[in-house]
């Protein structure tokens, strides 16, 4: 086994992927409830995208479709099956994780100042 796939390292390729299986998993529980709470809230008061104008709207929209997508790819990062070798795994997931949390706050904070503001 060379130094590179030694799971005894905890800079290993291997090491850093069963921690982004496990953080990833962690994310997307979180994210879920984050999500899910705010908008069971609008839901229940009654509020609809289509009580937006059109502008808030679209960019309601855009937003939301940008988190769900978010959400994904930290589904994903968190799915403990790997495509190709480890070090390819790796690179996947560590972008997944990365890009997943990135367009997760970006997509809400778009959709909440679209609701705010329309």
């Amino acid at each position: 086994m060379s130094p590179q796939h030694d799971p005894s390292d905890l800079m290993s390729a291997e090491a850093e992927l069963h921690r982004i299986d496990h953080t990833a998993t962690i994310w997307f529980a979180a994210a879920l409830i984050a999500v899910a709470l705010p908008l069971t809230g609008l839901l229940i008061s009654g509020w609809r995208p289509a009580d937006l104008t059109p502008v808030a709207a679209a960019f309601w929209w855009a937003g939301a479709i940008v988190g769900i997508i978010g959400l994904s790819a930290i589904g994903y990062a968190g799915c403990p099956i790997y495509w190709g070798s480890v070090l390819t795994a790796h690179l996947q997931k560590s972008i997944a994780i990365r890009a997943g949390l990135a367009m997760l706050l970006i997509g809400s904070f778009v959709a909440i100042s679209a609701v705010l503001g329309g």
